[in-house]
């Protein structure tokens, strides 16, 4: 059984804005990924795949929760792309009020459960990864880090 997507107009809006930025600031070309690869793009530079990114947008501040949610599910495919394919695994986050990113095979998460409520959705209810909010890197127009 398929799971609905709850992708909004609003969110491909905000996505788009944070991958207009990553390209500039990276210096690379991200490429949108066919859904079976669990992450949203793959970052290229001079023709060659060298980052897989996953962008997520949000409706609160960064420093409103101590920790960002992600599904387990997301987090071990991220891990398994990166170990395979030797390269970093991005996770960018854009908040109302800033935008950060954090390298998913190198951060510190705790595995819990946990997930939305508000959607009456029981898979939404499902082992995550809960990363420090400290882990993360704030994208602002001077951080012109390549990955």
């Amino acid at each position: 059984m398929s799971r609905p997507l709850y992708e909004t107009k609003e969110h491909l809006k905000g996505e788009t804005e944070v991958v207009n930025t990553i390209e500039h600031l990276w210096k690379a070309k991200l490429k949108k990924l066919p859904i079976k690869y669990k992450l949203d793009y793959a970052a290229e530079r001079n023709g060659k795949i060298v980052a897989w990114v996953e962008i997520k947008c949000r409706t609160n501040g960064m420093n409103d929760y101590q920790t960002y949610m992600l599904s387990l599910d997301k987090y071990n495919a991220s891990i398994e792309l990166g170990n395979v394919t030797n390269l970093p695994v991005t996770l960018v986050v854009k908040w109302t009020d800033k935008t950060g990113y954090v390298d998913l095979l190198n951060c510190r998460g705790v595995i819990k459960m946990g997930g939305r409520i508000d959607r009456e959705d029981p898979q939404d209810v499902e082992p995550v990864v809960f990363i420090p909010i400290q882990d993360f890197r704030e994208i602002t127009d001077e951080s012109s880090h390549k990955r």
